[in-house]
């Protein structure tokens, strides 16, 4: 797997923090303090819920993945985690989305489907009813689409589909634990929130039998390019792109994902043609695959609105049209001191408080 604390007696609170979290987490909350007219600083620790924890990734000491939580386990003189290891279970499936596809190709539009401006979808939803019988409001679901494309002879495409069997692998202490951290980055799909455990041991290395690093050699971008990037409190910061020289050292550059919704030209044309709007398709065509110079696919949002503000050309996108694209946002240049482990995953050595206090 390559993934003192005393107060006051009259305390007012007046604001609260997000702060880095410690093993369990820790929030910090400023007091005023009504007898001695002083701010109080009160650590207070972040607690977790089971369901919160689950499916963390463990990371050893030296950056190697444990495996992931898969149950916190209670006893009368010990807590610890259940880590499990997730395997790939490889199943062959129906391709769906082909079914929609090729359905899309077969049902065109009717002259009453084109004067309702009707998207194709729409069009596909309303031959199928008819062809199965079912009422013009009727839900579908995928059995629907697969039973129709049988009647009309369409041969049915399968692929492979990938999922994760659960194999148990070992048990972590609480008092192992380093750090747990929880923040959200940009992936190359979404927004997604990352759960780190990260351990006090190198508990993976040692299962693997790696040395421990004593110290961190520099290393090419290739041979670490796209891990993931954690601070010294486990809060994953993003995804390394390349390896950076500052004047003195190396670095590394980290960024995350933003996504941004961006529409298919392909589609696009598809659905102006089905309205009976061929010069919306030719001024697209010339704009995006001539003046550019670029044979485009696809356009964001913001080129699109670009194109009608130059053209004069406005006109709806529907919902159905907008895809899913990410854009690298780079998020900080770290020198390689700052480095602590390279594994599966790479440690630095400070928290992000500490780095943005230093000007990364």
């Amino acid at each position: 797997m390559p993934i003192s604390r005393a107060q006051p007696p009259i305390l007012i609170a007046l604001e609260e923090s997000r702060a880095l979290p410690s093993v369990f987490g820790t929030t910090i909350k400023l007091f005023y303090s009504a007898e001695t007219n002083n701010l109080v600083v009160s650590w207070m620790e972040r607690a977790y819920r089971e369901d919160e924890l689950l499916d963390s990734v463990v990371v050893d000491s030296e950056g190697y993945i444990y495996g992931k939580v898969g149950k916190i386990n209670i006893k009368e003189d010990e807590a610890s985690l259940l880590i499990y290891e997730a395997r790939p279970d490889e199943k062959t499936v129906v391709d769906i989305e082909a079914v929609k596809e090729e359905l899309l190709k077969r049902f065109k539009p009717t002259f009453s489907a084109k004067l309702q401006k009707m998207p194709p979808k729409e069009v596909v939803a309303e031959n199928l009813r008819k062809e199965l019988g079912l009422k013009s409001d009727a839900p579908l679901d995928d059995q629907h689409y697969l039973d129709c494309a049988e009647r009309v002879g369409i041969q049915i495409p399968y692929r492979k589909a990938s999922q994760e069997r659960k194999e148990p692998k070992g048990n972590v202490r609480l008092q192992d634990i380093r750090a747990i951290g929880v923040s959200t980055i940009g992936t190359k799909n979404s927004s997604d929130v990352m759960k780190i455990v990260l351990l006090r041991e190198p508990k993976e290395a040692a299962f693997r039998r790696i040395p421990v690093q004593k110290t961190v050699p520099f290393r090419s971008t290739d041979s670490i390019k796209d891990r993931l990037v954690i601070d010294a409190k486990g809060l994953a910061l993003g995804y390394l792109d390349s390896v950076v020289l500052f004047q003195n050292t190396p670095g590394i550059r980290i960024y995350a994902m933003k996504p941004t919704d961006s529409v298919s030209l392909s589609w696009l044309i598809k659905y102006l043609d089905n309205l009976g709007r061929p010069d919306i398709v030719e001024a697209l065509l010339k704009y995006f695959r001539v003046e550019t110079g670029d044979h485009v696919y696809r356009m964001t949002k913001s080129e699109l609105e670009g194109f009608m503000q130059k053209t004069k050309i406005v006109f709806k996108v529907p919902d159905e049209l907008l895809i899913d694209r990410s854009v690298k946002e780079f998020v900080m240049d770290i020198p390689w001191g700052i480095v602590a482990k390279i594994g599966d995953i790479i440690i630095l050595h400070k928290t992000l408080a500490e780095l943005r206090s230093l000007g990364y």
